[in-house]
């Protein structure tokens, strides 16, 4: 048998899984460097936040302040705060900065709120015990902050506004919407109101050639954010790259334009994937936000057969399920947010022939974010998709499987 370790089980055990194919089979492993980039070392972490790509370091911007806020991003994102907030927080009170003038804020835009045990995964035990965590609440408790030049009413969380020393934690990971995550999104639509969060949204529906994965250069919804971190004064942040463990592989500290800028040139080259496609099989993994499985869709589109006889495997392997989400997400049988979007039944046969859900602890709603249920085939365990499979293709077949189809974008 042909064997392919994939990263499972970001925020639980952490390890990696083997899934096994036919020998007869054609399998390519459409990894990217950056997924198998090594980690940082501590020192290395600390060094490239005490010293900024641009700007002042955290220190001096510190000196003089009267209350700091730290937003880190939620558990849809791989990063892990815990190996760089403990360097923030040291620039902090060397600055004479005590524990009263500083609390966290998990960056959800219209995610659902977590609970302590996700904090202290996300944080780390020290800090949870040390320091106040809050989530934030887009439905209330925000102050108007001014206009966007695309026009969008900028309301902020209240705490978050509250504070003189802003700074951001979080990753730069291919997106959908702005091209690469990072830079002032940690807080726009990371800590807006949820007015401000659907008007961002529907930015999407203007242009589509300035959107979508890997696109930053000229992308109308990444100059939306960088406008609403003006307008707060988002004064400080660390943008991260992560690897296929989950570990810190590439670090940009300083001025949010210029860490997202230079972040997301790496990203480039770190997340791309270069292939003609056209898979008889796409093997999809989500790993870093498998919690966010429909957007291994997007990827699976691009490298699946064009003849409607290709299958799909997304590999969603979240126990907590999928994050609810008060824009996009259902909340009820077949109504949801303001941007949700109704699956039909049949829109998964139009571009392919099965698709598979391959997930330990399946339940009805997972399935709603990716296609209607009756398109979709759920299991439970590796040899039953390979017995599915080996029904449909009891000869030759060339497969895709892609380690991170969250983490992950098809380069042009």
């Amino acid at each position: 048998m042909k064997k392919i370790s994939i990263p499972a089980r970001r925020w639980y055990e952490n390890k990696e899984k083997i899934i096994f194919f036919p020998p007869r089979w054609q399998v390519d492993n459409l990894t990217s460097p950056g997924l198998e980039k090594r980690a940082l070392r501590a020192g290395q972490i600390k060094n490239r936040i005490d010293h900024p790509v641009e700007g002042a370091p955290l220190e001096d911007l510190a000196r003089g302040k009267k209350q700091a806020v730290i937003v880190f991003d939620d558990m849809t994102r791989p990063t892990p705060v815990k190996d760089t907030a403990p360097y923030v927080l040291k620039a902090l009170h060397r600055a004479g900065m005590k524990r009263g003038q500083i609390r966290f804020i998990w960056a959800l835009g219209s995610h659902g709120a977590y609970d302590m045990i996700a904090a202290r995964k996300k944080l780390g035990d020290g800090i949870v015990e040390k320091y106040p965590v809050y989530n934030h609440d887009a439905f209330q408790n925000t102050a108007h902050a001014g206009k966007t030049p695309g026009g969008i009413d900028v309301w902020f969380n209240r705490e978050f506004m509250s504070c003189d020393l802003k700074i951001g934690i979080g990753c730069i990971t291919p997106h959908v919407h702005v091209g690469f995550g990072g830079g002032a999104k940690i807080i726009f639509p990371g800590v807006a109101g949820i007015e401000s969060i659907k008007s961002f949204h529907e930015h999407y529906n203007v242009d589509p050639s300035h959107h979508g994965l890997g696109n930053f250069e000229n992308n109308t919804m990444r100059f939306e954010c960088d406008a609403a971190g003006d307008i707060a004064g988002l004064d400080f942040k660390v943008d991260c790259l992560v690897n296929r463990r989950g570990e810190v592989a590439g670090i940009y500290a300083g001025a949010f334009r210029s860490t997202h800028k230079q972040g997301a040139a790496e990203a480039k080259g770190a997340y791309g994937i270069t292939t003609t496609g056209g898979y008889d099989i796409v093997v999809a993994n989500t790993y870093a936000k498998a919690n966010e499985a429909g957007i291994a869709m997007l990827l699976v589109r691009q490298l699946i057969r064009g003849d409607k006889k290709g299958i799909d495997i997304i590999i969603s392997d979240a126990p907590e399920g999928q994050v609810p989400h008060y824009v996009f997400g259902h909340w009820g049988k077949d109504y949801g947010g303001w941007h949700y979007h109704f699956m039909r039944k049949g829109f998964i046969s139009s571009f392919m022939k099965k698709l598979i859900l391959f997930n330990p602890l399946p339940t009805p709603s997972c399935l709603k974010w990716i296609g209607h249920e009756d398109d979709i085939t759920a299991v439970k365990t590796w040899p039953e998709v390979l017995g599915i499979l080996r029904g449909e293709f009891p000869s030759a077949a060339r497969v895709g499987v892609i380690p991170d189809a969250t983490m992950q974008y098809l380069k042009n």
